[in-house]
């Protein structure tokens, strides 16, 4: 090193073509080096002892001398989440979910050093989110102008998660990790598919097969009907069906002599039974044949594409047919999907005088949200009966 001068125990300060640099040692065998940006050696001197003291005062904290940004914690935390998958501990969905979000997050604040973030960060978040498309020109395919709730609830919720991660990993040192909590604007039900609206769905399912000349097009086309009518008829989750294996479906008689299948689905709240309604076995037993056609065995999926590949999502064929039943929305606006089919099994279910915890359970949900999203649309001829006795 050029006119080196060994300023304290770890801290040395020396040229290189003419520009000061500093080495300071934060760590056993660890050093880091740093240029001071000038050629005058007493505000070298004077500027390596500041950073000697940002160092002593950082460690007191608990952080490290240089902290990653947001944008290489991301990275760090993506490699650790499709690690997970490899190992089957993170599924496809969350890890899909975990590379959209990630970007939205190192575009905002990527350059920010991680144990700076704080609760005016997610607040600073909500407004930018909810005005990036608006800026933008291209929208995605599938995206919202505007995100719902749900959706600015999930994407803070996920960066909570890493924030948490990295003070785990010692990035943040002794601070704490934010408070922040996104509350939910809009205090309503869901839109829930309506009995007669279903009814006209199953209609124009219908005529579309009827009408499908292609093979592959009619194909999906069935597979789409007795889809939706399995996620009618049980209150499974889209996910939950995906993922529905040929295995999961225990053939079982009920009570009243009913024949029927118990459902073994794996979602969000982890493995449980489930028992759509007794006339939903016609639909899975056409599902069955089908695969059975195909050579299907008893670890693959029960619904899959024409091509034989796992389903991702059936949501753009949905749309079409919604389109052409003339029901892509609710009476409030707001647009359908096949994520509808889940309340309206749990409002149906409700109207029938089902008990408010056999929903729940069936649908691996609390008490507290049935009651919240659909309690007060459920007060049906029956409620008002078991509630006169």
């Amino acid at each position: 090193m050029e006119d080196a001068v060994y300023v304290r125990d770890g801290l040395v300060v020396f040229t290189r073509e003419g520009i000061y640099q500093m080495r300071l040692k934060i760590a056993p065998q660890r050093y880091v080096y740093k240029s001071l940006k000038t050629r005058n050696k007493r505000d070298a001197l004077e500027k390596a002892r500041r950073e000697f003291f940002k160092f002593e005062d950082r460690a007191e904290q608990g952080l490290a001398y240089i902290t990653p940004t947001v944008k290489k914690v991301l990275a760090e935390y993506e490699q650790y989440r499709t690690k997970e998958h490899e190992q089957g501990r993170t599924k496809d969905g969350m890890l899909r979910q975990v590379k959209r979000v990630q970007k939205f997050w190192i575009e905002f604040i990527g350059d920010k050093q991680i144990d700076r973030v704080d609760n005016k960060d997610f607040e600073n978040y909500e407004t930018w989110r909810r005005e990036y498309y608006s800026k933008h020109k291209i929208l995605p395919r599938n995206a919202s102008l505007i995100p719902t709730d749900k959706t600015m609830q999930w994407e803070t919720t996920f960066f909570k998660t890493v924030i948490k991660w990295a003070t785990q990993k010692g990035y943040r040192g002794n601070k704490s990790i934010p408070t922040y909590t996104f509350k939910l604007k809009k205090d309503r039900s869901r839109p829930a598919i309506e009995m007669h609206e279903h009814r006209k769905i199953i209609m124009v399912m219908r005529k579309r097969i009827r009408q499908s000349t292609n093979p592959a097009w009619r194909y999906m086309r069935e597979v789409l009907r007795d889809y939706v009518l399995v996620l009618a008829n049980s209150g499974v989750r889209v996910g939950e069906l995906n993922n529905l294996r040929i295995r999961d479906i225990h053939a079982f008689k009920d009570d009243k002599e009913r024949e029927n299948y118990r459902l073994i689905v794996r979602g969000k709240t982890g493995e449980r039974d489930v028992i759509p309604r007794s006339g939903c076995k016609t639909y899975i037993d056409r599902a069955l044949e089908r695969r059975k056609a195909q050579g299907a065995k008893a670890n693959d999926f029960l619904f899959v594409m024409h091509s034989g590949a796992k389903i991702t999502t059936l949501i753009d064929q949905f749309k079409e047919v919604l389109k052409d039943a003339d029901l892509e929305h609710s009476s409030a606006g707001e647009p359908y999907t096949l994520y509808s089919y889940r309340h309206h099994y749990a409002i149906h279910a409700l109207r029938k005088g089902k008990g408010v915890f056999e929903v729940a359970r069936n649908m691996g949900t609390s008490v507290q949200m049935i009651n919240l999203y659909y309690g007060r649309q459920a007060t049906s001829q029956t409620f008002a009966t078991r509630l006169g006795d």
